[in-house]
């Protein structure tokens, strides 16, 4: 239940009026677990009371009951079998009393008048902004000042107040790199250096390495070859009359011909094949039941089931479960110690994987290098030009290689090609290597437009480089 609070992206529903309210209207309080201790903002300046969640970023809390009377408050959370009393006090301005969770343990929870400018989490920044040389962290990443790598420092100032002042909405990091140097390094909210992200999508790109890295040491013999030969324990349909001929390229770009809708509709919508996938027992099973549609013209089909399915490949193709590869073939090399890699599924391999922005970024740098890291060829620098060149086109401005996306940019009139591994909620690793030139960001920008915000803060940084 604890854990929930994090991503409690409901509104508020209250009821019950409020005869009479204390005479300060907003409040700050700290929830102690054992394990963790979240931020809680009350406000009474609306016409009705609202507590929100600001122990990383605002979220209100969903709850079915709240009010304000006779010096009490109270609120409710029936869903998770949470509620609150607490007794303001006149002569302190407090309001004291205990969170009752699940089981009926009761955590005392005092909330202390605030300025609502001053809470963390409430808004992207609580400080003006000014530009600083990142920290210097022993961990594989050289700094230096944008200035002496020619980025102007007024126009990364911009950015950051855009993104503070919310023109930018729901950015959690913005990381620059240039000529393989941190040279910008910004957090908003209550998220900072040591805070993990789930990169959603751009996972994607890393098993696009892994994918190189199998190739390599003759693992794969070649992208050409049959999914069939690769998933034993789904031979029966994978080798059958109509999906015989899907080829890993074809699962890498997009385009195996399965009929399938993962962007028309949100991640919440009943009507996105991803959502309906994950109803089932058996998500490889029902992907490759589907009607699969054959064609002499390349259909791009995004798929997020084509990640893990490689990583089906994979695990058959190296002999290694899917944590042991990844942890020994890029970032143990990386030097990267803290990750998240999540649990087995039902098929028998893994998703989404969690990293820290820096961590993003040396990956990005991997790329940026052709596949070097300390003079180590970790990935084949073939494999990383084929790649993240575009094999298809989903649209007019995208391109889309193995597992990586491509775009081109405008810097001083001409043009300059990029790739990036792009996640859901705006997780962004951005290559563009003609300028030495690596981005990274993470947010949860979620169910809206997040590549055209993207696109618009890279050419604000591509303004500043010279």
């Amino acid at each position: 239940m604890k854990r929930i609070f994090i991503c409690m992206l409901l509104a508020v529903t209250a009821c019950s009026a409020r005869p009479s309210v204390p005479p300060v209207n907003h409040y700050l309080g700290l929830l102690r677990f054992p394990d963790i201790t979240y931020h809680i903002y009350l406000t009474m300046e609306g016409t009705q009371p609202e507590v929100i969640n600001v122990t990383f970023k605002a979220n209100k809390f969903p709850l079915d009951t709240i009010y304000f009377r006779h010096d009490s408050l109270y609120f409710r959370l029936a869903e998770y079998f949470s509620e609150y009393h607490g007794l303001y006090h006149h002569e302190t301005g407090r309001i004291t009393g205990y969170w009752t969770g699940e089981k009926h343990k009761r955590y005392p929870l005092e909330f202390i008048p605030v300025n609502p400018d001053t809470v963390s989490g409430l808004h992207p920044r609580t400080m003006p902004y000014r530009y600083m040389r990142p920290q210097a962290m022993r961990d594989g990443l050289l700094t230096d000042s944008a200035s002496h790598q020619h980025v102007d420092v007024n126009t990364i100032n911009n950015l950051m107040l855009h993104i503070a002042n919310g023109t930018y909405k729901d950015i959690h990091s913005v990381l620059i790199a240039r000529n393989n140097h941190l040279i910008a390094e910004e957090y908003f909210y209550r998220f900072h250096q040591k805070s993990l992200y789930n990169i959603q999508s751009a996972t994607k790109s890393i098993i696009s390495a892994l994918t190189g890295i199998a190739m390599a040491r003759k693992e794969i013999r070649s992208i050409q070859d049959p999914l069939c030969a690769y998933l034993p324990a789904y031979k029966s349909l994978a080798c059958n009359e109509q999906n015989k001929t899907i080829t890993l390229e074809q699962l890498l770009t997009m385009n195996t011909g399965i009929p399938w809708d993962e962007q028309t509709y949100d991640y919440i919508d009943d009507r996105n094949s991803l959502v309906i996938a994950s109803n089932e027992k058996d998500q490889f099973t029902y992907l490759l039941s589907l009607p699969r549609h054959t064609s002499n013209t390349a259909v791009f089909a995004y798929n997020s089931l084509n990640h893990t399915l490689m990583n089906a490949v994979l695990k058959h193709a190296t002999k290694l479960n899917n944590k042991s590869e990844l942890t020994k073939r890029i970032l143990k090399p990386l030097g990267i110690e803290k990750y998240y890699l999540g649990e087995t599924n039902p098929m028998g391999v893994i998703g989404d994987i969690d990293l820290r922005p820096r961590d993003m970024m040396k990956f990005g740098l991997l790329y940026l290098n052709n596949g070097q890291w300390n003079g180590q060829q970790l990935v084949p620098a073939l494999w990383i030009k084929e790649s993240t060149t575009a094999h298809l086109y989903p649209t007019p401005t995208l391109g889309y290689g193995y597992f990586w996306w491509t775009r081109n940019f405008q810097w001083k009139e001409k043009t300059v090609s990029s790739f990036f591994a792009w996640g859901y909620g705006g997780q962004y690793i951005i290559i563009i290597p003609e300028l030495q030139l690596s981005i990274v960001m993470s947010g949860s920008h979620w169910g809206t437009d997040p590549e055209k915000q993207m696109v618009d803060i890279v050419e604000e940084i591509l303004a500043a480089v010279s």
